[in-house]
């Protein structure tokens, strides 16, 4: 496909993505000089609502190659997937890098920046101080500037796509997660790329994707790859998605994949949708898998995250409903200590005391419990139904226990 074309086809196809990038948060342009590559280098940075220069907090990054496009697509897709209606994700850190320009002798920057060799596969030229860039350079200077933490994802499409794939094998520290968008794999890397899969020894996340009308030549190899070595390996911290989309082409694909590509990558991160069978009929505890998923958040993606409001309830209603009122009273303790400000836990030991026939306790439980409820709450007589229902309980009792 003539580059020109390539380019220009991509950059009306994300117009609509770039005027939707929600306006209220702080996206920048910035000139960054390389002394590596020896040139100016041109960045865009999008930072997240609560970001101040202040404040200590580390935010995970998102670094995307061929940043004139993927970075727009890229920041709508987290703007949503991070907001509180969704939160399917953390907020971030999106930097995409320039290279959709002529850099010399009428070649695009891309093709220089991700020139590898063809024999070995691997990068050489400049696409080897590219990356000393990236990891020299452009990293320590946004953790510094930015608080970017430990977490990094890095994504790129079709050419860039592939440069990623070296980040992963000459650097494999440098990041958690790699999002290739029909990737150009040259045959020649693929042991290479296999072999440093294989040995991962922390959590890697690893998206890649095709589709029905894409590039034949990219079809052909990434399906290859995906079904004789990716889908081969057996090592647990090698977290794989693949992805083949039904009636999508080249461009077109990346809209369709990125929101996938994120839910993947911070599957951890997500709320609870379900607890398995296999887990519940195992017998173990519901808390200590509510505590789990939560040591799996900051060890992935070094975050500490309190206990989700959805979650305890999620949790806590799948406890009564298999009555396992032990484990209710054990989250129940849990809430009140790590959310004390919540109602939930307060209303989890009323629960338990109300089924032990323990009234008195099971009231003044529900009373604190309704203490704490917001008065954004709408539906609060709802719960003002279980201290009526209570107080009849004890009522009833003691007119019972009363002598005639």
């Amino acid at each position: 496909m003539n580059g020109r074309y390539f380019l220009k086809t991509l950059f009306l196809f994300f117009l609509l993505i770039q005027v939707l990038v929600i306006s209220g948060q702080s996206t920048i342009t910035k000139t960054f000089h390389s002394h590596l590559l020896n040139e100016d280098r041109v960045i865009r940075i999008h930072l997240p609502k609560g970001f101040t220069e202040k404040n200590d907090r580390k935010w995970p990054l998102i670094l995307t190659l061929d940043g004139e496009y993927m970075f727009y697509a890229l920041t709508g897709n987290t703007e949503m997937l991070s907001s509180a209606f969704a939160d399917r994700m953390p907020e971030v850190v999106v930097v995409g890098i320039d290279q959709n320009y002529v850099a010399e002798k009428e070649t695009f920057a891309r093709w220089i920046d991700c020139d590898y060799g063809s024999q070995s596969g691997l990068p050489e030229r400049k696409g080897i101080l590219f990356r000393e860039f990236i990891d020299r350079e452009l990293l320590p200077w946004l953790e510094k500037k930015y608080h970017t933490g430990k977490f990094r994802l890095v994504a790129g499409h079709s050419f860039t796509a592939n440069y990623i794939n070296y980040l992963l094998i000459e650097t494999p520290r440098l990041f958690n997660a790699f999002i290739a968008l029909s990737p150009y794999i040259p045959e020649a890397v693929n042991d290479t790329l296999f072999n440093t899969i294989r040995s991962l020894d922390k959590p890697v996340f690893y998206y890649l994707c095709t589709a029905e009308n894409d590039l034949s030549g990219h079809k052909k190899s990434i399906v290859q790859l995906d079904s004789l070595q990716f889908r081969t390996i057996r090592n647990s911290n090698f977290h794989y998605s693949f992805r083949n989309y039904d009636a999508e082409s080249h461009l077109s694909l990346v809209a369709r994949a990125l929101p996938d590509a994120l839910r993947f990558v911070f599957s951890v991160y997500a709320p609870i949708d379900e607890v398995s069978e296999a887990y519940i009929k195992s017998g173990a505890s519901l808390t200590d898998y509510l505590k789990q998923k939560y040591d799996q958040i900051q060890s992935i993606y070094d975050i500490r995250l309190p206990y989700r409001e959805d979650d305890l309830l999620y949790i806590s209603s799948l406890a009564e409903e298999l009555e396992y009122f032990d484990q209710l009273e054990e989250l129940g303790k849990m809430t009140i200590t790590a959310r004390p400000e919540l109602p939930y836990g307060y209303y989890m030991l009323g629960t338990v005391e109300e089924k032990r026939r323990n009234l008195t306790e099971a009231l003044e439980y529900y009373k604190t419990g309704f203490g704490k409820l917001s008065h954004a709450i709408l539906n609060k007589a709802d719960f003002y139904l279980d201290i009526e229902r209570v107080e009849r309980m004890i009522k009833e009792s003691s007119n019972i226990m009363e002598p005639e």
